[in-house]
């Protein structure tokens, strides 16, 4: 998965994360159904602590953005699909 991270001084690396998520799904680079790496692999992949990814990924779940379920992994949420995205 190639995400556009452009990691800015003084934002929050999480938010920064979150941002990038949103606007992949939003903008259909990551369709519904798409399976996201696993924390630690993206962690690692964009130098930054796995509780970056955890946290991030837990509040797109919260928004409806994302799907996890435990072994199954994390996917884009269907209702991202629906024509309009969650509210952020």
């Amino acid at each position: 998965m190639e995400l556009e991270v452009e990691f800015r001084p003084g934002v929050a690396l999480r938010r920064q994360l979150e941002d990038a998520l949103r606007v992949a799904i939003r903008s259909g680079r990551l369709p519904p159904g798409s399976v996201l790496p696993p924390t630690r692999d993206l962690a690692e992949q964009l130098d930054v602590s796995r509780g970056v990814v955890v946290d991030s990924y837990a509040q797109l779940a919260t928004e409806g953005y994302l799907s996890a379920r435990r072994g199954s992994g994390t996917r884009v949420a269907a209702l991202a699909s629906a024509g309009r995205p969650p509210a952020p």
